[in-house]
């Protein structure tokens, strides 16, 4: 079975206009929330939302959405890949999660991940910075999530028997997730014992990062099959199935708008953006999934199938409103299924 989640950035209105107005923005705010709340009784199986600041999202915690979610909901998971390391301190990551636990009964997924670097520059943390950051919050959380006294003494923080509350809801602890796109990223998450995201490369360089994501898992006694895996994916639906090539063109334009309207300098590559049909090094052509329904079911199942991934986390590159709540609906009641009925070993 493939799970299939959804995966919001939570973009910014894209009229300049609308995003000076706070009416609007409000309104926007009411839209989506209604939107994720019609998700309760669609066929997802939850929700992860990410941390993004001064740019194109309106994410910059995730936490205030997945609580205000929960509060609308009574099936979803909800979750972030990922909640921010580079800017938190490790008290309050740990006990946030714990409140969000409690608040979502039961239902929370804890992500966490470094940072986008160019994010992280505009506020002078450098790549080294957030690492180090990540590393320390991420030991003093499970740390957490198995005694509730703890104790740490690291480069950035320092503290003995550190009491934590309220202790976690699910037992012996909520999943814990993180996006990876390296070898080396991925063997980390398998030795901690957290579950894992990839996206971005093709189905099979994902799939190398995963075989040491097993090896990590493997030596360090952790389960490291389908459950523990998932592949994200931007997902763009099309009328007739020649319109496929159309459908990734426009959502390679979407992503660029995202981009241009996001934080700190253009990556190297996004210029290609503009010329879909060039390929990119750094952003497989996998990446934009499109097609009718069942073009893009058979091509989600064959990428978790290639992976071995039992979650599939979809973004849907639309951002007009009716085209939007037409994708959530076509994937739930067309794709989702088949998701659910493919095996993946």
């Amino acid at each position: 079975m493939i799970k299939p989640w959804l995966f919001e950035f939570f973009h910014q209105p894209l009229d300049p206009q609308l995003r000076s107005d706070p009416q609007a923005v409000h309104d926007h705010f009411r839209w989506y929330l209604d939107l994720w709340t019609a998700a309760d009784s669609r066929d997802f199986e939850g929700i992860f939302f990410s941390e993004h600041h001064f740019g194109a999202a309106y994410s910059p915690s995730p936490n205030l959405l997945i609580s205000s979610v929960a509060a609308r909901t009574t099936r979803l998971r909800l979750g972030a890949i990922g909640s921010v390391t580079s800017y938190a301190t490790p008290w309050r990551i740990v006990e946030e999660m714990a409140m969000l636990d409690h608040l979502t009964d039961g239902r929370l997924e804890i992500g966490l991940v470094s940072g986008i670097p160019p994010e992280l520059a505009v506020v002078g943390i450098t790549p080294e910075i957030a690492a180090a950051r990540h590393a320390e919050i991420s030991d003093v959380l499970d740390a957490a999530l198995r005694q509730s006294v703890i104790s740490h003494h690291g480069t950035e923080w320092n503290f003995d028997d550190l009491e934590i509350l309220p202790r976690f809801l699910q037992q012996p602890s909520p999943p814990v997730w993180t996006a990876v796109r390296s070898a080396g990223s991925a063997e980390k998450a398998g030795r901690r014992g957290w579950k894992a995201c990839g996206g971005f490369l093709s189905a099979k360089e994902i799939a190398v990062a995963f075989d040491a994501y097993r090896k990590g898992a493997n030596e360090n006694g952790h389960p490291c099959g389908p459950e523990q895996i998932a592949v994200r994916r931007m997902v763009t639906f099309v009328d007739k199935p020649s319109d496929q090539r159309e459908g990734m063109h426009r959502a390679k334009r979407a992503l660029l708008e995202v981009l241009h309207a996001s934080a700190g300098s253009l990556p190297p590559w996004a210029a290609l953006l503009d010329r879909p049909d060039e390929s990119i090094a750094a952003l497989s052509d996998e990446e934009f999934v499109s097609g009718t329904a069942e073009q893009v079911a058979e091509q989600l199942v064959e990428q978790c199938q290639v992976i071995g991934a039992g979650h599939m986390v979809v973004a849907f590159s639309e951002r007009d409103r009716a085209r939007l709540e037409h994708s959530h609906e076509l994937f739930s009641s067309e794709v989702a299924p088949v998701l659910r009925a493919a095996a993946v070993s």
